[in-house]
Formats: C-alpha cells, sequence, structure tokens
C-alpha cells in the first residue's frame, strides 16, 4: 500500500508534464513543409559578398602624340562600376587594364550594356611604345566595337 501511495504521485506528475509537452509542441511553429522553392525563409539572408574586381576588354579610342595619356572604351553592364585605368610603363610597352568593380544583381541577372570611355595618364606620350591588353575576366563582356578586320591591340 505504501508502494502505491508514492508512485501514484509521480506516476500523476509524469502524465501532467507529458500532457504540458504535447501541447507546447502543438503550439509551437512547425518547420515548413512542402518543396524547397515554395518554403518561407526563416533565416537571415547571408551578407552580401564584397564587389569583385574585374578586368575587362578595352579597345583604344585615342592616343595623342603630343599628350601623355591614352582614352580607351570599355563595355560594362548596369552590375559594374569603373574603378580605374590602370597603366604599367616600360621603355618599350604601356600595359593596360581596366578594372571595373562587380556586384552580384540582387533582382535578377539581366542587366543593360553600355560602352563608356575612360582616360588614363602617361609619363610620356605612347609615341612608338607597344600598346599591351591586360589579361581579361572569363565572363567579361566582349571589347566595344569589335571589329575582326580592324587593327589589333
Amino acid at each position: 500500500m505504501r508502494r502505491v501511495a508514492v508512485l501514484a504521485p509521480i506516476a500523476a506528475a509524469a502524465g501532467v508534464a507529458l500532457v504540458r509537452r504535447r501541447r507546447r509542441a502543438r503550439t509551437a511553429p512547425q518547420p515548413p513543409t512542402g518543396p524547397p522553392a515554395t518554403r518561407p525563409t526563416t533565416a537571415a539572408a547571408p551578407p552580401e559578398p564584397e564587389a569583385r574586381f574585374v578586368s575587362v576588354p578595352w579597345a583604344l579610342v585615342a592616343a595623342p602624340a603630343d599628350r601623355p595619356q591614352l582614352t580607351v572604351r570599355f563595355a560594362r553592364d548596369e552590375h559594374m562600376r569603373l574603378d580605374r585605368v590602370d597603366a604599367q610603363e616600360t621603355p618599350t610597352q604601356v600595359f593596360v587594364t581596366v578594372l571595373v568593380r562587380w556586384q552580384s544583381p540582387a533582382g535578377g541577372w539581366f542587366a543593360w550594356a553600355e560602352e563608356q570611355e575612360a582616360t588614363v595618364s602617361l609619363s610620356a606620350p605612347l609615341g612608338t611604345r607597344e600598346l599591351v591588353h591586360a589579361a581579361v575576366d572569363l565572363g567579361a563582356p566582349p571589347p566595344p566595337g569589335d571589329d575582326p578586320d580592324g587593327p589589333p591591340l
């Protein structure tokens, strides 16, 4: 009899705890079901990575014989913005790189493209030095006015 008197309140307390746990489980938010595309996102979106540099193709527009500068034309889309035009000079060559910052689009991947010109200063006019195009990143837009019959860069 003593055993029953001791075990009965313990069993009752365990039953009450089980009922409360089940009620909480029913009222707690359930994990989303269904295909992944229709599930609502509950976690915060990962932070946007920093914009990355992209070397884009360019075409020479002007190399004045009397001024130490070059004007180049390049194509960019709305997800790119010009960061800088670099010119590395040697006595026989000038290496030109057009760098844009590419940022992944927030609303979609379609983008308009436009041509833009930029001027880079040199230490001396180009003269007889060879103009060398820097390496271009894969996926960069084609050079503006790309004419296969035109003079090479």
